[in-house]
């Protein structure tokens, strides 16, 4: 199956060519930035699913200072994490932990 990729104009997302989010090799298919530069947030999709393997996070966020704000782990558009690892978590600006959520397979398990 050959799946073409089309960037848009706005230089922050890539569609295929039935408008669904993906984008091949790792690459995350949806990302903002602050006026000032820094990367806002990123999302990485597979089929128009939220999706990313290998441990790391299918949407993350940022402050605009720089500090991580969220990370979420997805499987095909689930939040999903094993290994008694959270599949969601947030970070206060000033880098403290702000919360963690644990899911498998979409179901909330702790």
């Amino acid at each position: 199956m050959i799946i073409l990729q089309f960037k848009t104009t706005n230089n922050s997302s890539w569609k295929t060519e039935n408008n669904r989010l993906h984008r091949l090799n790792s690459k995350p298919a949806w990302q903002v930035w602050y006026q000032n530069g820094q990367k806002r947030s990123e999302q990485y999709y597979e089929n128009n699913r939220l999706h990313r393997l290998h441990g790391k996070p299918a949407r993350q966020g940022w402050y605009e200072s720089g500090q991580k704000s969220y990370e979420e782990y997805y499987e095909h558009n689930l939040l999903h994490r094993l290994n008694g690892k959270p599949a969601y978590q947030a970070w206060y600006e000033n880098g403290q932990k702000r919360y963690e959520l644990y899911y498998e397979h979409g179901e909330f398990i702790k």
